[in-house]
């Protein structure tokens, strides 16, 4: 069947992208943007090898390379605009968390191997003591520093604690902690987790329907018909 049953028949149940092979729901092309939550591009273009992703439904993803998507839904990429801007000024980029779509009713994304860091206010330096496993990344443009913790499993209890009144950024990790070269373990490279909700996976792969918002950005589903052949062993 050329559709998956949720009355948009154009739709691929799979579809192959150049080196990223055969990939299948939440992905699609960028040219069937209704027949998944997140579009590659170029994929049917064999002059352009590199794949970009759109993150968000009407963002840019110009820089936004994808190395590898597994069966699990993890996506490998490379922010080639945030390697730039971390080393062009790595306290600028660390000025917020890395830029991801906020969860949604349909789904979410998490950076794995990331890393924790602290961007606390310069006011707050003499009265902060951290332990001797933390360093501290100056930031002298900047009305903040950055505190991390050298040691691989962080006492998180410890670090909220004597952090409770600086900002929380997470960021993708390459490496261990245990250095002062703060772009020596921070990375544009990054392993990013694709999640569906219960109610998204459960319409799509149980009725075969399709996951949608309506105006008020409510989940529902736009259902459809999923026929499963049972085969009994007597």
């Amino acid at each position: 069947s050329a559709g998956y049953g949720n009355g948009h028949q154009d739709c691929p149940h799979s579809f192959t992208c150049g080196n990223l092979g055969t990939l299948h729901y939440p992905f699609t092309k960028a040219e069937l943007p209704d027949c998944g939550l997140l579009a590659i591009r170029d994929c049917d273009d064999p002059l352009q090898p590199t794949k970009t992703i759109q993150l968000e439904k009407n963002g840019n993803s110009s820089s936004i390379v994808v190395n590898g998507i597994t069966q699990q839904g993890e996506i490998s990429i490379l922010d080639e605009d945030f390697h730039k801007r971390l080393q062009q000024n790595t306290c600028g980029a660390l000025k917020n968390n890395y830029s991801l779509p906020s969860p949604s009713s349909l789904y979410s994304i998490h950076i794995e191997y990331n890393v924790t860091l602290f961007k606390c206010k310069h006011s707050l330096n003499m009265n902060m003591k951290p332990p001797a496993h933390y360093f501290k990344y100056q930031c002298h443009d900047y009305d903040y520093d950055i505190y991390y913790d050298s040691l691989p499993s962080p006492n998180n209890k410890e670090a909220h604690s004597l952090f409770s009144s600086c900002s929380v950024i997470q960021i993708s990790s390459k490496d261990l902690t245990d250095t002062s070269n703060i772009l020596s373990f921070l990375s544009a490279e990054m392993t990013l987790e694709v999640v569906l909700s219960n109610d998204c996976y459960e319409c799509y792969n149980l009725r075969g329907g399709q996951c949608l918002l309506d105006s008020n950005q409510k989940f529902y589903c736009e259902k459809g018909t999923l026929y499963i052949n049972f085969s009994f062993i007597p």
